[in-house]
């Protein structure tokens, strides 16, 4: 492309350069209008054509997981007997072929939250913590790391559950009734909430003549 010397031109040829980028400017806002509405329109037809088979595909789903949850009652009332345990407060239940090839399991997706009361257990270990040696740069140096680990998530305010299980493996180490103090108080203080449903398992299938592994969860 060869540069235009706006300064040698002429007033005539000035405006009607300018008027070619004016009209080149209205085309091109006019085409990118035009593209955003094709999009748009292309965009509803995707949803139109595959909502519906997605909401059923939901429904099906939903019906299935259901009824693998009654099948399983049986079972769960037998395994409460065998094991002695209370089976209605597991997350999930999983049955397994003896010979591994086909696993099925059940469950509820959980989500783990804090009533309030972990902040007491929080401070009981930091003030262990300050308790630990007279070498400031050491106690720097290991109060950091345990606050890493009981540092709020910057959007719900809460702690990380699975941070505080890393932690709790500590307590061989530290042998202090503070520091067990501590985290008894945030264990206490969690509250499990059981929400969507689930099934997973696995499947040995052959494909061109080999064994693969087929994983699935659908989640409801």
């Amino acid at each position: 492309m060869t540069a235009i010397d706006i300064t040698a031109l002429s007033p005539e040829e000035k405006e009607k350069l300018a008027k070619q980028l004016r009209e080149d400017t209205k085309a091109a806002k006019a085409k990118r209008e035009s593209d955003l509405k094709s999009f748009k329109e292309l965009s509803a037809e995707f949803v139109n054509r595959h909502i519906d088979p997605l909401v059923h595909h939901h429904e099906i789903t939903g019906m299935l997981i259901e009824k693998l949850w009654n099948d399983y009652k049986p079972l769960q009332e037998l395994k409460k007997q065998i094991y002695g345990i209370k089976t209605d407060t597991q997350d999930s239940h999983t049955s397994t072929l003896e010979d591994g090839s086909a696993s099925i399991t059940i469950g509820y997706n959980v989500t783990i939250g804090f009533d309030g009361t972990e902040s007491a257990g929080v401070e009981k270990i930091k003030d262990f913590l300050k308790s630990l040696s007279t070498d400031e740069e050491n106690v720097k140096k290991l109060s950091a790391a345990v606050n890493t680990f009981l540092k709020p998530n910057a959007k719900t305010g809460m702690l990380n559950p699975a941070k505080i299980i890393e932690l709790s493996k500590l307590r061989s180490e530290f042998n202090d009734e503070r520091f067990d103090e501590g985290l008894d108080i945030i264990m206490k203080a969690q509250q499990r909430r059981q929400n969507s449903m689930y099934v997973s398992g696995w499947k040995f299938i052959e494909v061109n003549e080999m064994k693969k592994r087929l994983d699935f969860r659908f989640t409801i």
